[in-house]
């Protein structure tokens, strides 16, 4: 029997993780499920609200589509060549001044995680 999508939202690689770790409490998670939570285990190293804020801003002072948004704060690019590969597919030019407050806004969004994970 197949089910029915009642709503769809993308989410970062953050919110998943989440999501999937209190679902896997609750009940066993599918096969599927469970290959998808160890993919997000092993790439997300942001908390859900650290990701979720990054998207904001990004949406917000960006001018940037949420979907650009996610990837950005999931692949979490380091570089102003690797944000550019980003950058270069949405309908907005950014300025280099744009692109280097993005990757400082990245960078220390991910200084920060770290930070507060080896405490």
């Amino acid at each position: 029997m197949a089910k029915e999508i009642i709503e769809s939202q993308p989410l970062t690689l953050a919110e998943v993780k989440s999501t999937l770790a209190k679902r896997g409490k609750k009940a066993e998670l599918s096969y599927i499920q469970r290959v998808t939570l160890d993919h997000t285990v092993k790439f997300s190293s942001l908390s859900p609200r650290t990701a979720k804020t990054l998207v904001k801003k990004l949406v917000k002072n960006y001018e940037m589509e949420e979907t650009l948004a996610i990837q950005i704060v999931d692949i979490a690019p380091t570089t102003t060549d690797e944000l550019a590969s980003f950058l270069a597919r949405s309908p907005r030019t950014y300025t280099p001044d744009e692109t280097a407050d993005i990757l400082e806004l990245l960078v220390s969004s991910m200084k920060k995680e770290a930070a507060k994970k080896k405490k």
